[in-house]
């Protein structure tokens, strides 16, 4: 491991480390303990998504990474890292009890939350987020609106 890399593990709580730990094993198919090129390649290949040498690349040369492959403290660097990249939970909230009908709940039109995500600069929301909004969605019967049910979305990411 390059030891200039700087390890911050300080944004993870155990239980993360134990879900990273967990995706960790599961993207290293070999089981050698290093996510490889072709340990990414695999992963890539089942969910259907394109394994170019390039995005290969781009994953495994992040945090000055050996393009050999990634050991689980490197992972957990990254993972680190990007962890700050993401919004809080509580932002989260805000942002759904902004757009929700309702101020007690966290369900939003889906239609409106599609709308706040291209406001937002995302181009094609309904590909991109395509996954979650058909897991966390579902139609009222009362008026045939599709709904976004941020509740089940944030306890789904969220680590209590």
């Amino acid at each position: 491991m390059d030891h200039s890399i700087s390890l911050n593990f300080n944004q993870l709580s155990q239980d993360h480390i134990t879900k990273l730990k967990d995706a960790f094993q599961m993207i290293d198919g070999d089981g050698d303990g290093i996510i490889s090129k072709t340990d990414l390649q695999e992963m890539l290949g089942s969910m259907g998504k394109l394994n170019s040498a390039e995005v290969i690349e781009q994953m495994l040369g992040r945090k000055g990474n050996s393009a050999d492959g990634m050991s689980f403290p490197e992972f957990l660097s990254v993972m680190s890292d990007l962890s700050g990249e993401f919004p809080e939970e509580d932002e989260l909230k805000q942002c759904l009890k902004n757009l929700a009908e309702e101020q007690s709940s966290l369900n939003v039109p889906l239609d409106d939350l599609i709308q706040s995500l291209k406001d937002a600069g995302f181009s094609n929301p309904e590909e991109q987020f395509g996954k979650i909004f058909k897991t966390f969605s579902s139609t009222q019967k009362t008026t045939s609106t599709k709904i976004f049910k941020g509740d089940s979305f944030l306890a789904t990411i969220s680590d209590d």
